[in-house]
């Protein structure tokens, strides 16, 4: 395998040759963790080693972060780090710059704060938008209330089950049943009710809104609900905590609402898709690797399939996509004689850029 992958050229210096012309400026970045023996990590010179606090999970391996353009899909930077840290991060944005990419937006999960001030400093101008699939999953957390969701459900089914029967003399212990039922269902509102509506209001703001004035609304409901709870409710520092995180983070929250003529995504459902059929399914078979230099090899070499792969499966907005690739879709300004449409030899036509790039 090695012996086909070293010989490839990278997918960055890939992307200073052929000099994409249509990328959208909006980038979908996530990192994707790729296992590494770790003593082959140690003697890997210029990556910045982990420190213990934020080593977490990269501890024996590397973070793959692609940089993904929204409209192409395609990947014009990709980097691989010991970690999602600063100066490898700084690294992609200095890339980004090289090849002249007209950065407008990023897509991010909101824990990849680096990322966020990182890009500022290269592109100052750049608007980010937090996915709002992880920034709702963070509240799920907080709150903790699907498991509530679910009995309270779950208890009004058995309820409905007793309405046919309620009133017949001889099921009169039914009359008890639906008692109990019903005070069970009541407790748990009267408890995480305020929870559940909370919740509520934000989904509601992250799918349900089109206009900032749909916003303004919603949090003016959530404003008057949050000044009528109850000072000594239990779990009302949960709300307050919540509340005040999406306020410092609104601007980022709600991008996708104040630019609406940058059709920014609210997810970064793309690039996920993207690291899990196109990197995790393959190296889940691998298991990791011995050796760093054979670990970039074959992930350079994924990228570059990518790149060139047809798609065939687009949906919705994104169909008139298929049949093309999204280094095709990108509309490179230089192709050096290969045919995207018949479909050339992607592995040889790397080999020979690898070998003596063209002037």
């Amino acid at each position: 395998m090695n012996q086909t992958t070293n010989k490839l050229i990278h997918s960055n210096d890939l992307t200073n040759l052929l000099e994409p012309q249509n990328y959208s400026g909006i980038l979908l970045i996530d990192g994707k963790y790729l296992p590494v023996k770790a003593a082959e990590l140690k003697k890997r010179a210029g990556l910045i080693p982990c420190s213990k606090k934020r080593r977490g999970k990269t501890k024996g391996g590397l973070i793959v972060v692609p940089f993904m353009d929204y409209e192409s899909h395609d990947v014009p930077i990709y980097i691989i780090a010991l970690s999602e840290n600063r100066e490898d991060i700084r690294k992609g944005f200095k890339k980004l710059k090289e090849i002249s990419y007209p950065l407008k937006v990023i897509v991010c999960d909101e824990s990849m704060s680096e990322i966020v001030q990182i890009a500022k400093e290269v592109f100052p101008d750049v608007i980010i938008q937090i996915c709002l699939k992880h920034y709702n999953e963070s509240i799920k957390r907080a709150f903790q209330i699907k498991g509530v969701m679910r009995k309270i459900k779950s208890l009004q089914k058995k309820l409905d089950n007793l309405s046919d029967s309620i009133l017949i003399p001889t099921h009169h212990h039914d009359i008890k049943k639906a008692k109990e039922l019903t005070h069970e269902i009541a407790e748990l509102e009267l408890r995480y009710q305020p929870l559940i509506d909370i919740e509520s209001i934000f989904q509601k703001i992250f799918w349900g809104t089109k206009t900032e004035s749909d916003v303004t609304e919603l949090e003016d409901e959530l404003n008057v609900r949050i000044s009528k709870l109850d000072k000594n409710y239990p779990y009302l520092q949960k709300i307050y905590d919540r509340y005040w995180n999406y306020y410092d983070k609104r601007d980022q929250i709600i991008a996708f609402i104040k630019y609406p003529e940058l059709d920014i995504p609210r997810t970064t459902n793309l690039i996920e898709g993207f690291n899990s059929t196109t990197l995790e399914i393959r190296l889940s078979s691998i298991r990791g690797f011995e050796k760093i230099d054979t670990a970039e090899n074959y992930i350079n070499a994924l990228v570059l399939k990518r790149r060139f792969q047809k798609f065939t499966d687009c949906k919705g907005k994104f169909s008139p996509l298929n049949g093309k690739s999204p280094l095709q879709i990108a509309q490179p300004k230089n192709t050096f004689n290969f045919n995207f449409d018949k479909g050339d030899d992607w592995i040889n036509f790397c080999r020979k850029l690898n070998q003596k790039p063209p002037k």
